[in-house]
């Protein structure tokens, strides 16, 4: 009789993925994986349009600490994760993202990923003159990546990712007689006093 596994890290999982595409693809050749903190939150299975995945950046446009708006200055909280500091967190909403097939499961984390800034400065990847995240459409933004989901989908084949991509929630609740996240609080911009802007 096989014995049930301990345990499972949904948040190092992810991790160890998102390290794994990023030495897969030129595309995400400027990721340093040790500054993404990868958490996961929860929502409703059958909530329409719930969120799967979400990419907070840490820094402001151009990847400044301080933003400007309605008379006061703000700056992100600093994370900082083993000693590193942590330039975005990227979220996943369980189980709607747990409950997804592989190939859709993949597809939110390119999408997430292709959202961080080309310069890896803590901010977001921007389209336009007025710097939207999706530029014209979230649908164009998606194509930039289609590919090379699909070409990871092979390649993950071969790796010790493919069973846990292809478990549903259910399925991963069975197997492991623990599973467990990374959790954290959104950031959010805080105000920052005259005084220490000095």
């Amino acid at each position: 009789m096989r014995s049930t596994p301990r345990s499972i890290n949904l948040s190092e999982t992810l991790h160890a993925i998102i390290a794994d595409i990023v030495r897969n693809f030129n595309m995400f050749s400027h990721i340093v994986p040790e500054k993404l903190h990868v958490c996961t939150a929860s929502n409703r299975a059958g909530s329409q349009g719930a969120t799967f995945g979400k990419l907070v950046p840490l820094k402001f446009e151009n990847g400044k600490d301080l933003m400007y708006f309605n008379g006061k200055y703000y700056t992100m909280p600093r994370i900082e994760v083993n000693g590193i500091h942590i330039l975005y967190v990227i979220y996943f909403y369980i189980p709607r993202f747990t409950d997804l097939p592989c190939i859709d499961k993949l597809r939110v984390i390119f999408h997430e990923l292709y959202h961080i800034h080309p310069l890896f400065n803590g901010d977001i990847r921007r389209f336009g003159e007025k710097g939207r995240a999706h530029g014209h459409s979230k649908k164009t933004f998606d194509t930039n990546f289609e590919m090379a989901v699909h070409e990871y989908m092979k390649l993950v084949q071969k790796t010790e990712f493919d069973e846990f991509l292809h478990l549903t929630t259910n399925q991963l609740f069975t197997k492991y007689a623990r599973v467990f996240s990374h959790k954290l609080k959104v950031p959010r911009p805080i105000v920052v006093q005259s005084n220490e802007l000095n």
